[in-house]
């Protein structure tokens, strides 16, 4: 049977790699927390890992845009739109076929692509976490940008699929699940710069106890209003709350302003 070894998430924002210097008392913080993390991933002996992320309009359009996508290639290359890491990632296109069977069984009609293409949200991550590039990605794309939305429990039991899934998979499969996305910030809006402290503590404080439930309360109105509408990226947050079934251990949070995002880095305990 196949084992879940590993769930974390962490923001995406593209100036962690090409603004990488900047704030140095902050953001060395921040750095110091990804090498952390992607020890823990080493660590974790991974055969694949599903990257929950979403997309800016490079790979999906409004010809055709779903809630979920799961990608199936044997590499996926990356945009490298506006400067952002670009190259290429192996996929796990076997691990891949079979979650998306799993998944389907489970109530969960994904749509798949053979020919995913990655963007920051999926790039930075990886190239901040090495040690996951090199166990090969399966790409689980979710929309948090094009109403309508997934709703937030939708994206939760996604997560509680997802760890059931990978559970019945044949052999001795070990895979990691890692979300990318949030935490507080306006993507093109007004606000454009602003930060939320106080909501990404709220959300980081409810997965800390464990309390994942307590999200669902929410809603895209407030969320937008609060903390802008790149914080509607919470729902990978939730697709890896929901895989590991246990509190989060948060490795770092800053507001960072040279960034324009409240970044949020945190691994989850995975329930037994």
């Amino acid at each position: 049977m196949g084992h879940l070894a590993l769930a974390a998430a962490t923001s995406h924002v593209g100036a962690i790699v090409k603004n990488a210097d900047a704030d140095p008392a902050v953001s060395g913080v921040l750095h110091d927390a990804w090498r952390r993390l992607d020890a823990e991933i080493a660590a974790a002996r991974l055969d694949a890992v599903v990257v929950v992320a979403t997309d800016h309009y490079e790979t999906f359009g409004l010809e055709n845009y779903p809630a979920f996508c799961l990608g199936m290639a044997e590499e996926h290359e990356g945009w490298a739109e506006f400067g952002n890491p670009g190259g290429t990632v192996a996929g796990r296109p076997e691990v891949a076929g079979a979650l998306l069977e799993g998944l389907t069984s489970r109530g969960f009609d994904l749509a798949r692509s053979h020919t995913m293409a990655l963007d920051h949200s999926f790039t930075v991550p990886l190239a901040k976490l090495p040690a996951a590039a090199a166990a090969g990605v399966v790409p689980l794309f979710v929309n948090c940008n094009t109403a309508p939305l997934p709703t937030l429990r939708r994206c939760l039991d996604l997560g509680a699929a997802l760890r059931a899934t990978v559970r019945e998979l044949p052999g001795d499969v070990r895979v990691g699940v890692l979300g990318t996305g949030g935490l507080s910030h306006w993507v093109g809006l007004p606000r454009f710069g602003d930060i939320n402290p106080e909501f990404d503590g709220r959300l980081l404080g409810l997965l800390e106890r464990g309390a994942a439930d307590e999200v669902l309360t929410w809603d895209d109105a407030s969320i937008l209003d609060e903390a802008g509408n790149g914080a509607l990226e919470i729902r990978t947050w939730l697709v890896a709350a929901g895989a590991a079934g246990g509190p989060a251990r948060v490795h770092a949070y800053r507001p960072m302003p040279a960034w324009t995002v409240g970044i949020g880095i945190a691994s989850f305990e995975v329930a037994s």
